[in-house]
């Protein structure tokens, strides 16, 4: 029988190149491949792997598709670990967090020098424990504040610093905490006490009356407002700004600017209009109606001694010298008709003069008297009693809106019948002690006292004439205001304010007549046998009170005898005491309308048509 050797252990073909499975096991079997057809196909079909390979990515294995489930218990053990952390954290931020709350000053403030120094700041503190020892500590400009302006209690800190300087501060504050660095507040402020600027001159060059009038200037920029009589005024990008008006205004203009820190600034600017050189005298209604008395001004006029001439529209005793109709002349008996006004006009303007027509205010003893007679005792001032202030036989009350009213409306009148200008007199309140006269409807501060009582007369003096040149300058028509000659160095003793007066009309007319002063006045000997000398310092007075307000004089001049005699040589040393001050306008004064010609030479009037 042959022999099989694989049957006999130990024996048989080649050399064990791996080991047999365990004992009892029999040995793994190994199907030899299976051949496919002889012909080469060109590669051997590989077997197929055990994982599924991705076609694509660096993986060679697909994850599980069914997600592990994680117990409910260890959610509930994670959500307590993460609310306890909350807790804890909650705890620790109450235990260091400070909260500050400021008053008195702001991060970022613009502040005043008024406020600036009288800070008083309050920085409270929640939850400030001084008992821990954790005070709060103050510092100003990054250094330690001086311990006697401020104080630290249960509430916070008070911060009460002496007057600052101007610049730019901070006022910083640290409160430790426990585990922490300290906490840092700070707050930066500006203190700031320059104005803003405004550049713009004043008083501008004077101009044509009713002709356009174009204003320049500067103001800073970055402003927290600027305007304009009141209305918002435009700047450009470099701060210049332009005025525009038809015609020059009849009182000051006003800009008021404001910056961030509160600061303010105002400037005023007066527009002045060009006076025409004017020489005249005074004519009453009585004196034109008169014939002799108006031939005597006539050949004045034919001489050419003047350029103009002074009409009354209304006088000292209140009387209307020509036919008016302004009804309240009529009811009150003050119309007395000495001339026809438009004829008296008409011929003199024909010979080339000028029309001054004079008004005289509140000087009014028909109205007063008409006022007692009708119970309108708001008409006129009063004595203490209530009873008509009986000086000057009667004056009415500057403070009455129909007083004023009734003389800007003859004023107007006179205006349309053909009057080159309106020149008031009596613009005023009687001289004496203001103690004893009563002023209805004056807008006097409660509980003021006779200065406040004076001051509001003068503001009503001065408002009547802005109210009055309103009108009278829409009409190309100028305002002049006759002032007595103790208004420059006393204006509160007859309510006649220069420095005011002269920013709301477009001429002055000082009354210095040499025989009205007292002896030693301006620190002239005699004034009346001195008219030149008390003429210089007495009007020098007057431009010094009315300077920068760019008005015009134009000088009442003395020409009547009080005391001592006067004659051609008196009138004309106050004629060239003006023109020797740069006053070449005036206007003779004579109450019974007898002038002196002989003080008039040809060079010293301006007539229409000559260089």
């Amino acid at each position: 029988m042959p022999t099989d050797l694989s049957s006999i252990p130990g024996a048989g073909g080649g050399r064990r190149r791996g080991r047999s499975g365990p004992p009892g096991r029999p040995p793994r079997q190994y199907d030899p491949p299976l051949l496919g057809d002889p012909r080469r196909s060109g590669r051997l079909d590989a077997p197929r792997p055990r994982f599924g390979r991705r076609p694509k990515g660096p993986k060679a294995w697909t994850p599980r598709t069914q997600r592990r489930s994680i117990p409910w218990s260890s959610l509930f053990i994670a959500l307590g670990f993460v609310l306890l952390g909350a807790y804890i954290w909650a705890q620790f931020w109450g235990a260091t967090r400070v909260d500050v709350a400021i008053t008195g000053l702001e991060d970022g403030a613009q502040l005043t020098l008024d406020e600036a120094s009288g800070l008083d700041v309050r920085i409270d503190v929640a939850q400030l424990d001084l008992e821990s020892g954790l005070e709060p500590t103050l510092f100003f400009n990054g250094l330690p504040a001086v311990d006697d302006t401020y104080e630290v209690s249960e509430d916070g800190v008070r911060w009460t610093p002496p007057a600052l300087e101007e610049g730019v501060h901070e006022l910083s504050m640290s409160v430790g905490r426990p585990l922490l660095d300290e906490a840092e507040f700070s707050w930066v402020f500006a203190v700031d006490g320059t104005p803003p600027m405004i550049d713009v001159a004043s008083p501008q060059p004077a101009v044509p009356i009713c002709s356009p009038v174009t204003v320049t200037g500067r103001a800073e920029t970055g402003l927290a407002s600027i305007t304009v009589d009141g209305e918002d005024l435009e700047l450009a990008d470099d701060g210049t700004f332009t005025l525009e008006y038809d015609n020059a205004p009849t009182g000051p203009v006003l800009i008021q600017a404001e910056d961030v820190a509160g600061n303010r600034a105002a400037a005023e600017v007066v527009i002045p209009v060009e006076y025409p050189s004017s020489q005249s005298m005074h004519v009453t209604a009585a004196a034109w109606g008169y014939a002799p008395l108006r031939e005597h001004i006539i050949e004045m006029v034919d001489a050419g001694k003047v350029s103009a001439v002074q009409l009354d529209i209304k006088d000292e005793g209140g009387i209307v010298g020509y036919d008016t109709d302004v009804d309240m002349a009529h009811e009150i008996g003050a119309v007395r008709q000495e001339y026809v006004l438009e004829d008296a006009i008409e011929l003199l303007k024909g010979k080339g003069m000028r029309i001054i027509g004079r008004i005289v205010a509140f000087r009014d003893g028909p109205m007063a008297r008409w006022a007692v007679d009708n119970g309108r005792m708001d008409y006129v001032i009063q004595d203490n009693e209530g009873g008509m202030l009986s000086k000057y036989g009667g004056f009415t009350n500057v403070a009455n809106p129909d007083v004023r009213q009734y003389n800007i409306d003859l004023a107007m009148e006179a205006v349309d019948r053909g009057v080159d200008e309106i020149l008031w007199d009596y613009v005023r309140r009687p001289e004496g002690d203001i103690a004893g006269m009563v002023f209805p409807g004056l807008q006097v501060p409660e509980g003021g006292d006779d200065l406040a009582e004076k001051q509001a007369v003068n503001d009503a003096v001065v408002s009547f004439l802005a109210e009055a040149g309103a009108p009278l300058r829409e009409s190309c028509v100028y305002q002049g205001a006759s002032l007595f000659g103790v208004a420059a160095r006393n204006p509160d003793a007859i309510g006649q304010p220069v420095p005011a007066i002269a920013r709301h009309v477009d001429y002055i007319a000082p009354m210095l007549y040499p025989s009205h002063w007292v002896r030693g006045e301006y620190r002239v000997d005699h004034p009346n046998a001195q008219p030149y000398e008390i003429i210089t310092k007495s009007l020098t007075d007057f431009q010094t009170k009315a300077a920068g307000s760019g008005v015009a004089f134009n000088l009442w001049v003395q020409d009547f005898s009080i005391g001592i005699p006067y004659g051609p040589a008196e009138v004309r040393a106050q004629i060239d005491a003006a023109r020797d001050l740069g006053v070449d306008s005036w206007l003779l004064w004579n109450a019974t309308v007898r002038y002196t010609p002989e003080a008039i030479t040809p060079d010293i009037v301006d007539l229409p048509g000559e260089e």
